[in-house]
C-alpha cells in the first residue's frame, strides 16, 4: 500500500510525485462523448443483482425488507465512505509510492492522486477493489433475517450507491483492458491523465 498523506479540502487535486514518463509512453483513451452514460451501462453487472436482490428477497420472505428511511442512512454511509474508496485505490500501489487523498470541495468528490508506475495487473486490481464496499454491505443484507430490516435496509442502500459509485472505475479498467498489452506498465502523468508503456521488467508487479 502507498504512503497515504490526507490533503483535506482542496480546490483542486494535489498532485503527488511522480517520475518522468518515457518518451515512448502513450496516453490511455478515455471517451468522453456520453462518459457518464456509457460509465453508468458498464456497471450493469453490477448494481443490477444487488437491485433484483432486494426484491428477490421481498419474495422469497414475503415480507418488505425496504424501510425508506434506513435504505437513505445506508446511502448517505456509501458517500461517507468515499475516504475508504481513495484508501483501497492506493492499497494497489507499491509501498515506496506516496497517495495524495483529499476531497474537492467544490465539487463534492473525493480523489485519490498517485504518480507511481504499476503493472496492469495491478492497475485492474486498483480500479476495482472499491468493490468491497458494495460486496461486503450486500452479504451482510443477504444474510439478514426478516426481523432485521432497519439492518437489512442499510446494509442495501450502502451497497447499492457504492456499485454505482464506482462506475468510472470499470470503464477505466475496461479501456486498459483492451489496450494495454500484457507486460504493460500503466503510470499518471502532469497532466492527470493515464499513460502506458511496455518496459522488460516490472519492479511493481
Amino acid at each position: 500500500m502507498a504512503k497515504i498523506i490526507w490533503q483535506g479540502f482542496t480546490r483542486r487535486i494535489v498532485p503527488a510525485p511522480r517520475q518522468p514518463l518515457p518518451a515512448d509512453a502513450r496516453p490511455l483513451f478515455i471517451p468522453r462523448r456520453h462518459f457518464w452514460l456509457k460509465a453508468i451501462l458498464l456497471a450493469a453487472p453490477v448494481y443490477l443483482p444487488v437491485l433484483a436482490s432486494l426484491y428477490l428477497k421481498n419474495y422469497l420472505l414475503q415480507t418488505d425488507m425496504r424501510e425508506k428511511p434506513w435504505i437513505l442512512a445506508g446511502m448517505a454511509l456509501a458517500l461517507l465512505l468515499g475516504p475508504l474508496h481513495e484508501c483501497l485505490h492506493a492499497w494497489a500501489y507499491p509501498k515506496e509510492a506516496t497517495a495524495h487523498i483529499g476531497v474537492l470541495y467544490r465539487r463534492c468528490l473525493f480523489y485519490m492522486d498517485c504518480g507511481a508506475p504499476i503493472c496492469r495487473e495491478r492497475y485492474f486490481v486498483m480500479c476495482l477493489l472499491p468493490m468491497l464496499l458494495c460486496l461486503i454491505p450486500w452479504t451482510v443484507f443477504l444474510l439478514c433475517p426478516a426481523e432485521a430490516k432497519a439492518l437489512a435496509s442499510l446494509c442495501w442502500g450502502c451497497a447499492i450507491m457504492c456499485a454505482v459509485g464506482p462506475a468510472p472505475d470499470y470503464m477505466n479498467a475496461l479501456c486498459a483492458w483492451r489496450q494495454v498489452p500484457r507486460g504493460g506498465v500503466l503510470q499518471e502523468g502532469e497532466d492527470g491523465g493515464d499513460y502506458w508503456y511496455v518496459i522488460t521488467t516490472n519492479p511493481q508487479k
